[in-house]
């Protein structure tokens, strides 16, 4: 079992030890080296740590940092007279650690005996490789931990590792003689100040980053993971979502917060108004502040990118001119070896290289805070009162995480509170519009949907209007069975649309088999389901696909029923009203009664009532499916404890069904009702 508590975990290094072996010659490195691993064990065992491996110098683990500081100057003084070239660096901080202890076969094959994890351990190892030769440099824990000291202690600041996500205070500390000055940037750390908005570099790094005009919220994780992404050698990351996600304001907020791994600078470009080759060159220059001359401008940018090095260039908005990827930022992947990209876009760019990293909504909590600020900004949100927060939850959720989305109805709250907004939501596309003086995609949530419907084919849209019609998420079965293309010019294939539409971030894949909708798009697709005739040529197009929807879910399935009733309940009962609305009652039977499968498993038990009662109120159903009603009807109301209700549901029931030849309709029937007078 893994041994798991706060550790002091320190590191050492013997600095330049390659360069020092060449002059000295393998002899005199060989005496050296054991004579310095020698004076470090007994110095190790001197104050009661535990070694736990040795390359260049030592990982030892302590269980107090006083004991691991005192160490590190014994350790000084003890190399520093072995031989006057022969230095050393300590790297020191206090953290948890999960330690695991190695198999004895392990062992006999060269393993240590002890294996530590834990981020304590890479924190401690970074701040190793920020230290100098003849220092010690020690985190901010490690301080609190040691509270006052004898030892010269010197704040260098707060400095940005890489792969860390947090800046770490570092402290050089030592006796009289160990050295004290800030160690100097480099790629892997480097000295930041805290800013306005969050920390920045404390060297000036070129860049035309634009200030956030307010607050960022939430996306911790996501900054962390996009960095981590960019650390394992990516170069090109597209940064895909629908429109409002907060795709721009994410690829700023990685830009700013590790502005200093790029030396060279960051540089945003927008290519909203870019249509082609022209428009792409045009935005890019701007933003790189490139005069362009003559000759090819994709080759001249290319060196203008290649000539800043290390840097980052972010490219908004990609989506309109992704078929000029390859002749564009393809060319500058191949021409700038050290530099990294940044795309934003609501579909994969599609070129060799790309590592895609789909942003999805915020978290509820975030989504909250990102409400309450925006609407605390208009001075109107004063309350904070228990069903207002859950009110402002369930908002988020029905707005779908999205940041533009929940913006716009913050913005609102002036005049509505969270709780009229939530009422009503189902005029969405009214409520969220800028009142204010914006004029771009972003002014309101149909605006920025629309810009991602213009940049559809035909069939695409057809497509995506008629998924309106499923609920709760879709199989690709489901949409094979359901979608009508045959209108469409060349009739491809419903795997290919879908496809095309999850690379384009309108439909969102869960897990292996399963699609879904955002709620928006959900309600903007029924929308243009509505006016699509003009494309297919068929005023029938949104009935059709709700008639083919309802066969696919009451058709035998070659699944579990209860199970595929459970995984397809909103489905079922959607198919369900449906048909109730067109009058269809046979086909509101047939999904109620897989429906009832699920609903009788995890509810709402009322909801069968409902719709059994209002196919009733259609009328016209033959004796069969009367008789399948009753059923239905009389189990829920048994499930709900209204026996006579139930009774009187199964006994017409089974006067109907023994009238029928369905005997196994008739038995089912006969068992319920046996239960109930039971």
């Amino acid at each position: 079992m893994p041994i798991t508590g706060n550790k002091t975990v320190l590191f050492t290094d013997v600095v330049e030890s390659t360069r020092l072996n060449e002059a000295l010659g393998d002899g005199i490195m060989e005496a050296l080296w054991k004579a310095h691993d020698g004076a470090a064990r007994d110095l190790i065992r001197k104050w009661r740590g535990q070694e736990i491996a040795r390359s260049d110098g030592f990982f030892v683990l302590f269980a107090n940092a006083r004991d691991g500081v005192a160490f590190a100057d014994d350790y000084h003084r003890a190399i520093n007279a072995l031989h006057e070239r022969f230095r050393a660096r300590v790297g020191l901080h206090v953290g948890s650690v999960s330690i695991v202890e190695n198999t004895h076969a392990d062992t006999l094959f060269g393993a240590p005996k002890f294996e530590v994890y834990g981020v304590a351990v890479s924190i401690a190892a970074r701040v190793l490789s920020a230290a100098q030769g003849g220092q010690t440099l020690v985190t901010s824990p490690a301080i609190d931990e040691m509270g006052p000291t004898a030892a010269r202690t010197t704040r260098l600041g707060h400095w940005r590792f890489k792969g860390v996500a947090e800046p770490v205070e570092l402290f050089a500390i030592g006796d009289s003689s160990s050295l004290i000055e800030p160690p100097p940037d480099s790629g892997k750390a480097y000295r930041v100040v805290r800013t306005a908005e969050g920390w920045a570099p404390a060297r000036r790094i070129p860049n035309n980053l634009p200030v956030d005009r307010d607050s960022f919220v939430g996306r911790i994780e996501t900054i962390a993971a996009l960095s981590k992404l960019f650390d394992q050698d990516a170069r090109l990351v597209t940064l895909l979502g629908i429109g409002g996600i907060g795709k721009t304001r994410l690829a700023l907020r990685y830009a700013r917060t590790w502005l200093g791994d790029y030396p060279g600078g960051a540089w945003f470009c927008d290519l909203a108004a870019a249509r082609g080759i022209d428009g792409i060159v045009h935005a890019v220059a701007l933003g790189l502040d490139m005069a362009l001359g003559r000759s090819d401008p994709v080759q001249q940018i290319a060196a203008g990118i290649a000539g800043r090095g290390s840097c980052l260039v972010v490219l908004d908005n990609f989506e309109q001119v992704s078929r000029q990827a390859e002749a564009t930022l393809g060319v500058w992947l191949s021409r700038a070896p050290e530099a990294k990209f940044l795309v934003t876009s609501r579909e994969l760019l599609g070129i060799v290289g790309e590592h895609a990293f789909v942003l999805g909504p915020l978290e509820t909590a975030e989504g909250s805070e990102l409400f309450r600020l925006r609407a605390r900004s208009t001075h109107s949100l004063a309350s904070t009162a228990v069903d207002e927060a859950a009110c402002i939850n369930k908002l988020v959720a029905l707005l779908d995480g999205l940041p533009l989305a929940i913006e716009l109805a913050a913005a609102r709250s002036r005049v509505m509170s969270p709780a009229m907004l939530l009422e009503r939501m189902d005029e969405r596309f009214t409520l969220l519009a800028s009142r204010s003086g914006r004029h771009d995609r972003q002014a309101t949530l149909r605006a920025t949907l629309n810009w991602s419907w213009d940049l559809l084919t035909d069939a695409e849209r057809v497509a995506l209007a008629q998924l309106s019609v499923f609920a709760g998420g879709f199989t690709l079965a489901a949409v094979e069975a359901v979608i009508d293309l045959t209108a469409c010019r060349d009739a491809p294939t419903a795997l290919n649309v879908l496809q095309s539409l999850v690379d384009k971030s309108l439909v969102r894949q869960g897990d292996e088999r399963r699609f879904d909708l955002l709620v928006s798009v959900q309600e903007y697709s029924a929308e243009r389901l509505l006016a699509i005739s003009a494309i297919t040529g068929s005023p029938r197009l949104k009935s059709i696909a709700e008639s083919r929807h309802c066969t696919y879910y009451t058709r035998p399935q070659a699944v579990e029923r209860a199970a595929f009733a459970i995984r397809e309940l909103d489905n079922l009962v959607s198919a369900c009203r449906r048909a109730i609305e067109r009058g269809a009652n046979d086909d509101a039977i047939s999904a109620l009664a897989v429906a009832w499968e699920g609903l009788k498993l995890q509810g709402p038990l009322n909801t069968a009532v409902e719709l059994s009662s209002a196919i009733r109120k259609n009328g016209g159903s033959g004796a069969h499916a009367t008789a399948n009603l009753c059923r239905i009807a009389g189990s829920a109301f048994s499930a709900l404890g209204e026996v006579a209700r139930a009774q009187a549901e199964l006994a017409k029931g089974l006067e109907l069904s023994s009238t029928l030849d369905d005997r196994i309709l008739e038995a089912q029937i006969r068992c319920h009702l046996g239960d109930v007078q039971a």
